[in-house]
Order: structure tokens, then sequence, then C-alpha cells
């Protein structure tokens, strides 16, 4: 059916078309990486004091977090705390 509908040069034209109008209705997945001097500053902030993640902004994830890992998020970014090997990253 596909090929049938690709031989015919006006049926790639609607194809297109319907394609370009599901992608302005979909939303795009864009995943904004952090500043590196922002990453460092939470990540060290996170080893040194991991309780100052909620004054700003972040939260607990309990249902992430475990014995050997605490997650903290806030939006899109979060916050992991490896306890076990005492290092931490900023997502």
């Amino acid at each position: 059916m596909l090929t049938g509908l690709l031989g015919n040069g006006s049926s790639i034209r609607k194809v297109t078309d319907i394609l370009a109008a599901c992608k302005k209705f979909m939303p795009m997945s864009r995943v904004a990486t952090p500043d590196v001097r922002l990453q460092k500053q939470l990540e060290h902030l996170a080893l040194s004091a991991p309780h100052m993640l909620a004054d700003i902004g972040f939260e607990r994830d309990v249902e992430a977090s475990s014995c050997e890992k605490a997650v903290w998020r806030r939006g899109a970014h979060s916050v992991i705390i490896f306890s076990p090997i005492h290092a931490s990253a900023f997502i």
C-alpha cells in the first residue's frame, strides 16, 4: 500500500503534508544541557550539604531513591547522590 502511494508524485506530497502537520502537534523532546559551571556547583553542593538542595527548590524523590542513592528533582533536572562511592551527578 505504501509503495502504491509513493509511486504517485501527488501522493508523496500528501504524505509529506500529513507528516508536517503531525510534527506541529507532537511535542518535541528537547533536553537542555545544563551549564557546566552550574553542574559542578550543584554536584559540590550535593556532596557537601545535600539538605541545601531543598532550599533551592529541589524535592527528594522517595520512589527513585534507595539506600545506595538519593535522588533530588526540580522540574526536568535531577541531582543524584551515590552514597557508597560518595559521588554526585546533575542531570
